[in-house]
Protein backbone atom coordinates (compact mmCIF):
# COMPACT_ATOMS: atom_id res chain seq x y z
CA UNK A 1 0.00 0.00 0.00
CA UNK A 2 1.22 3.12 -0.69
CA UNK A 3 0.26 6.84 0.77
CA UNK A 4 -0.18 9.58 -1.75
CA UNK A 5 -0.28 13.47 -0.49
CA UNK A 6 -1.31 16.24 -3.16
CA UNK A 7 -1.01 19.91 -2.27
CA UNK A 8 -2.77 21.59 -4.29
CA UNK A 9 -4.71 24.93 -5.50
CA UNK A 10 -7.52 25.41 -3.14
CA UNK A 11 -9.11 26.20 -6.82
CA UNK A 12 -8.29 22.87 -8.10
CA UNK A 13 -9.51 21.21 -5.24
CA UNK A 14 -12.96 19.95 -6.51
CA UNK A 15 -11.56 19.16 -10.20
CA UNK A 16 -8.84 16.95 -8.62
CA UNK A 17 -11.07 14.88 -5.98
CA UNK A 18 -13.20 14.32 -8.54
CA UNK A 19 -10.42 13.02 -10.94
CA UNK A 20 -9.36 10.69 -8.01
CA UNK A 21 -12.72 9.29 -7.62
CA UNK A 22 -12.82 8.57 -11.36
CA UNK A 23 -9.46 7.34 -11.38
CA UNK A 24 -10.21 4.64 -8.69
CA UNK A 25 -9.33 6.29 -5.21
CA UNK A 26 -10.83 4.41 -2.55
CA UNK A 27 -11.34 7.63 -0.73
CA UNK A 28 -9.72 10.49 -0.10
CA UNK A 29 -9.15 13.15 2.81
CA UNK A 30 -8.76 16.62 2.36
CA UNK A 31 -7.27 19.08 4.61
CA UNK A 32 -6.80 23.00 4.26
CA UNK A 33 -3.35 24.66 5.06
CA UNK A 34 -1.03 26.98 4.16
CA UNK A 35 2.39 26.32 2.99
CA UNK A 36 5.62 27.75 2.03
CA UNK A 37 7.67 26.10 -1.28
CA UNK A 38 10.41 26.86 -2.69
CA UNK A 39 11.69 30.25 -3.30
CA UNK A 40 10.04 31.47 0.16
CA UNK A 41 11.27 34.90 0.75
CA UNK A 42 11.77 35.06 4.56
CA UNK A 43 11.05 39.08 4.21
CA UNK A 44 7.64 38.26 2.60
CA UNK A 45 6.23 36.18 5.40
CA UNK A 46 6.36 36.00 8.83
CA UNK A 47 6.26 32.79 10.42
CA UNK A 48 5.00 33.08 14.36
CA UNK A 49 1.95 31.13 14.43
CA UNK A 50 -0.52 34.33 14.62
CA UNK A 51 0.58 35.60 10.95
CA UNK A 52 1.00 32.14 9.28
CA UNK A 53 -2.38 33.01 7.76
CA UNK A 54 -0.22 35.28 5.68
CA UNK A 55 1.36 32.30 3.55
CA UNK A 56 -1.11 30.69 0.33
CA UNK A 57 -3.26 28.73 1.44
CA UNK A 58 -3.23 25.37 -0.27
CA UNK A 59 -5.39 22.41 -0.10
CA UNK A 60 -3.54 18.83 0.97
CA UNK A 61 -5.28 15.55 -0.81
CA UNK A 62 -4.37 12.08 1.41
CA UNK A 63 -5.04 8.71 -0.59
CA UNK A 64 -3.91 5.55 0.67
CA UNK A 65 -4.28 2.62 -2.29
CA UNK A 66 -2.56 -0.23 -3.60
CA UNK A 67 0.10 -0.32 -5.25
CA UNK A 68 -0.94 -0.71 -8.43
CA UNK A 69 -3.22 2.50 -8.82
CA UNK A 70 -0.24 4.47 -7.40
CA UNK A 71 0.73 5.95 -11.29
CA UNK A 72 -3.01 6.13 -12.49
CA UNK A 73 -3.70 8.78 -9.15
CA UNK A 74 -0.99 10.47 -9.76
CA UNK A 75 -1.95 11.72 -13.19
CA UNK A 76 -5.19 11.80 -12.48
CA UNK A 77 -4.36 14.62 -9.60
CA UNK A 78 -1.52 16.24 -11.55
CA UNK A 79 -3.81 16.74 -14.88
CA UNK A 80 -6.13 18.06 -12.67
CA UNK A 81 -4.08 20.39 -11.03
CA UNK A 82 -1.85 21.79 -13.21
CA UNK A 83 -2.11 25.45 -14.22
CA UNK A 84 1.05 25.47 -15.50
CA UNK A 85 1.84 28.45 -13.15
CA UNK A 86 4.41 28.21 -9.84
CA UNK A 87 2.49 27.49 -7.20
CA UNK A 88 0.90 24.14 -8.29
CA UNK A 89 1.40 22.03 -5.75
CA UNK A 90 3.14 18.94 -5.42
CA UNK A 91 2.82 15.02 -4.68
CA UNK A 92 4.62 12.76 -2.48
CA UNK A 93 4.09 9.12 -2.03
CA UNK A 94 4.95 6.91 0.73
CA UNK A 95 4.72 3.50 1.79
CA UNK A 96 1.95 2.63 4.11
CA UNK A 97 3.02 -0.32 6.59
CA UNK A 98 -0.08 -1.46 7.83
CA UNK A 99 -4.03 -0.40 7.67
CA UNK A 100 -6.95 -1.94 10.16
CA UNK A 101 -10.53 -1.22 9.35
CA UNK A 102 -11.87 -0.49 12.86
CA UNK A 103 -15.43 -1.06 12.15
CA UNK A 104 -14.38 -5.33 11.14
CA UNK A 105 -11.37 -5.44 11.13
CA UNK A 106 -10.17 -5.97 7.92
CA UNK A 107 -5.85 -5.50 7.66
CA UNK A 108 -3.66 -4.65 4.76
CA UNK A 109 -5.87 -4.07 1.16
CA UNK A 110 -8.76 -5.62 1.93
CA UNK A 111 -9.27 -2.39 4.70
CA UNK A 112 -9.24 0.15 1.52
CA UNK A 113 -12.81 -2.00 -0.30
CA UNK A 114 -15.32 0.08 -0.39
CA UNK A 115 -18.13 -0.47 2.10
CA UNK A 116 -20.19 -3.64 0.39
CA UNK A 117 -22.71 -3.68 4.45
CA UNK A 118 -24.68 -0.81 5.53
CA UNK A 119 -23.43 0.12 9.53
CA UNK A 120 -25.55 -1.47 11.81
CA UNK A 121 -27.30 1.64 13.07
CA UNK A 122 -27.95 2.43 9.52
CA UNK A 123 -29.76 -0.48 9.24
CA UNK A 124 -33.31 -0.88 8.67
CA UNK A 125 -35.49 -2.55 11.63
Amino acid sequence: MRLIKAFVRPTRLDDVVHALRDAGAPGVTVSRGHGIGYGYEPFDFTLSPGEVSQAPEVAKLEVVCREEQVDDLIEAAVDKACTGCAGDGIVFVSPVEQAVRIRNRDTGSDALRARTTAHPREEEP
